[in-house]
């Protein structure tokens, strides 16, 4: 359960035409040909500035992500958002900072528009390289400047390589729904509902999770991702051993996913999430049922999802993962976060509601994402990183007597949920996960229900099969992971 904050905004038609191309493109040999992720080349920006602050934009081709290191000298070099900075700690002396990028859309004939921009007039030098031969780097460019602000241009031909660079395949496209296992029958006479289930249902009933996993199989979606609580919530366990034991019946699968607030000693809201505390939860849901045959695994390793991941830095997370591997388990983590740091110690990322985005701001937030997670390893080395995005068809908790505020995203007959979903598939997900299968508290459920009866449902069905059978375009390198 999560409470939206930010504006607001009624989705509606902006991405008509992707819609579209996507209708006519979904067959079992047609290419998704909306991928951000082409036209790639691996480029390194030395830069040595004498300026507080110095700053690299540049025009001509996208951004896809970046790391840096300083190489020389005090100071600070960003790793996030669509401008390089290099921060000196001691102005008027020499920092050395090197980024070393993916960029798409790099194409010959091209140009690259740099601009240079620091905070005092200073000397600043950029070399630019090609390093799609990562071994032997190749001087492209050098620029000098003494302005606070400078422009200069670079041939994209000399960046590019003679040798494709790609997006590794991360294969099969799952869909995912979050599912929430705390409800009892009587519970369902509650004022705080606008909505019910078609049919009331107790989360302790084998035969209702019987018949929600059922539901889910015959609308094309893969696995349930419940809301767990720790290995203390004794309900909660039982409730998801009854989930796993359904999916097993019905040829699907589950997974947990953190509720991180609680993630303490006590499992107090009101108290930081503890480092400890998380060792032991990925500890006990691996060892709890990761070896449960309907367990979502890939290539082996059980899949955990993180609410609320930037709850902790990322060198926490490193030292978290670090200790649970240490022990021989090895679970794929997935965190909720949005273009952090986080995804240098995580195995993939995630965002657990964007309905409140605008159209035109969610194919932003996620053409970000897209390039970004699924080319982080082409930077940064290591293992090809999962971009799962999701897919809400409204959200409403006007109803919700403990909150002082409120947020409502009228679902617009469906709509919504036809720009989330079309977003998602234009623009390349690995996986597609659903917020949510039944959190009525909020009205994002897809369920079969009294007011919607099973509309959403057939609307999962149709788009999920359309992500499933849509082609990614070929790529270059490993095989794809598979499912046990």
């Amino acid at each position: 359960m999560a409470m939206m904050t930010g504006p607001l905004a009624r989705t509606s038609g902006p991405i008509a035409a992707i819609v579209a191309a996507l209708l006519t493109a979904a067959s079992s040999t047609a290419f998704l040909k909306t991928d951000p992720a082409k036209s790639l080349a691996r480029v390194r920006l030395n830069v040595v500035a004498t300026a507080p602050i110095t700053d690299i934009t540049f025009t001509g081709v996208t951004l896809a992500s970046y790391t840096s290191v300083v190489l020389a000298g005090a100071g600070g070099a960003s790793e996030t958002g669509s401008t390089l900075r290099t921060s000196n700690a001691s102005p008027g002396q020499r920092v050395e900072t090197q980024f070393d990028m993916i960029l798409a859309d790099v194409v010959a004939g091209g140009s690259i528009t740099w601009t240079i921009s620091t905070t005092t007039s200073a000397d600043t030098s950029v070399e630019v390289y090609s390093t799609n031969d990562p071994k032997t780097p190749q001087l492209v460019d050098r620029f000098e400047a003494t302005a606070a602000s400078s422009q200069f241009k670079s041939d994209t031909g000399r960046l590019t390589s003679s040798d494709a660079l790609n997006v590794s395949p991360f294969a099969p496209p799952l869909v995912l729904a979050e599912y929430y296992p705390w409800y009892t029958l009587d519970g369902w006479q509650s004022s705080q509902f606008g909505d019910r289930p078609a049919q009331l249902y107790s989360s302790d009933s084998q035969s209702d999770v019987d018949r929600q996993v059922t539901q889910a199989k015959s609308a094309n979606i893969d696995a349930f991702v419940v809301s767990w609580q720790g290995r203390t919530n004794v309900e909660n366990d039982r409730r998801m051993r009854l989930v796993l034991d359904s999916a097993a019946r019905a040829g699907i699968r589950a997974c947990v996913y953190f509720e991180t607030y609680i993630v303490n000693p006590t499992n107090d809201a009101n108290l930081p999430v503890d480092p400890a505390t998380m060792v032991q939860w990925l500890e006990d849901a691996v060892d709890m049922y990761g070896s449960h045959p309907a367990y979502l695994r890939v290539n082996g390793r059980p899949v955990i999802f993180i609410y609320l991941a930037s709850s902790l830095n990322e060198f926490v997370w490193a030292d978290i993962l670090t200790a649970v591997r240490r022990t021989g388990r090895n679970p794929i983590v997935i965190g909720d976060f949005y273009h952090s740091r986080l995804i240098t110690a995580l195995d993939g990322e995630y965002q657990y509601i964007n309905v409140s985005l605008s159209p035109a701001d969610l194919i932003g937030v996620y053409h970000t994402e897209t390039l970004r997670v699924r080319t982080w390893n082409l930077a940064a080395g290591g293992a090809r990183r999962i971009w799962v995005a999701s897919a809400c068809p409204g959200y409403d908790d006007r109803l919700l007597t403990a909150r002082s505020q409120h947020s409502v995203v009228d679902r617009a007959n469906g709509g919504v949920y036809d720009t989330q979903w079309s977003t998602a598939v234009a623009m390349a997900a690995d996986w597609i996960i659903i917020t949510t299968w039944n959190e009525f508290f909020e009205n994002t459920e897809i369920e079969p229900s009294v007011r919607y009866g099973t509309s959403y449902l057939d609307q999962t069905r149709t788009w999920a099969a359309k992500f499933k059978t849509i082609v990614r375009a070929p790529h270059a390198s490993a095989s794809s992971p598979s499912l046990p």
